[in-house]
């Protein structure tokens, strides 16, 4: 045992509620599980948790095709994907989902003081609209011929053949991915998160060590190219969190999917009936430590600008972060 125990607060990437699990997914939840297992025999206080990411289109569309509601879907995914980490012996502590009144609340909470820190902006934008679906379609979900070296049936943001990255409205002759039909061009009203306005506060952070060195020098490159605001909305119809006093608009999957990792802690910190581990891990200064498996810099940012203490480190083989709530 150490001289000192420490609480340590350990997740992996959230498994998508659309599939079965697959063997990436159980060599880091194996690799995840092992790590708490040498925590626990040092000494140490390990909280292990996970969840289903469960929003999105492609969760929407799979239970139409399965006949079923998206809420039935996802319940089932979620059985299955905590039978199959059991079958190899891992023990999380909680495994829970991203649509869940937790994550709900944090969500809308984390939106709500961006918004009133004048970090979410609004603008109409044109959109690919399936005129035989009435909805909205993401990049993925259009297909067509690649404006630059004119290949077939390529995806709406980028071409498999050439490399080159383009908009969805940029394809020529696209076709809906869902029914087929020719998109018609449609204006909405998004939400955006203004990235920008935190790239002096990424670039120091990325600047500081905090980062393996590979990782500092990619997201340098994207520092040099301008980070972009960040759409956070989607229209309906849409199978997430609607956005509060924008009916019909929803939270984009990735605004509320980070997010899963406070909700699923919180949900185990409720079953316990434990009033105040929730706030010592992501309210504490210093924090205790917290372990995951992966990170975008838009969370990264929506987080500080949300949620005022955060800190980032590293492990052997991967990016971690610890981001320091409300």
């Amino acid at each position: 045992m150490t001289q000192v125990a420490k609480k340590i607060l350990v997740t992996c990437a959230l498994p998508y509620a659309n599939g079965s699990i697959h063997l990436g997914h159980m060599l880091e939840h194996i690799q995840a599980d092992v790590w708490v297992r040498y925590q626990r025999m040092r000494g140490h206080e390990v909280n292990f948790i996970c969840a289903d990411d469960a929003h999105g289109t492609p969760i929407m569309l799979k239970a139409q095709q399965l006949g079923i509601t998206p809420e039935q879907m996802i319940g089932e995914m979620s059985q299955e994907h905590q039978t199959d980490f059991a079958g190899f012996n891992i023990s999380y502590d909680n495994y829970h989902s991203t649509h869940s009144e937790e994550n709900r609340q944090l969500s809308e909470l984390i939106y709500s003081r961006l918004k009133e820190n004048g970090f979410i902006k609004n603008r109409t934008i044109s959109q690919l609209y399936d005129p035989e679906k009435g909805m909205f379609l993401p990049d993925r979900f259009v297909k067509g011929t690649c404006p630059k070296c004119k290949s077939p049936d390529q995806y709406g943001d980028n071409c498999e053949v050439c490399g080159a990255t383009y908009s969805p409205t940029e394809l020529i002759e696209p076709k809906s991915v869902v029914s087929g039909a020719t998109p018609v061009m449609r204006d909405s009203e998004h939400f955006f998160f203004d990235l920008p306005s935190f790239s002096e506060m990424l670039q120091a952070w990325t600047r500081s060590g905090a980062l393996q060195e590979q990782v500092a020098n990619k997201m340098q490159e994207w520092f040099e190219s301008g980070l972009q605001q960040w759409d956070i909305s989607r229209d309906a119809p849409y199978f997430g969190f609607e956005i509060p006093n924008a009916p019909g608009k929803y939270f984009y999957v990735w605004l509320d999917a980070p997010i899963g990792y406070m909700g699923s802690f919180k949900n185990l910190c409720d079953k316990r009936g434990d009033t105040t581990s929730f706030d010592e891990y992501w309210k504490k200064i210093p924090p205790p430590s917290c372990t995951t498996s992966s990170v975008k810099i838009s969370f990264t940012s929506t987080a500080c600008s949300g949620l005022p203490c955060w800190k980032a480190a590293t492990s052997a083989s991967r990016l971690t972060c610890l981001f320091m709530a409300m």
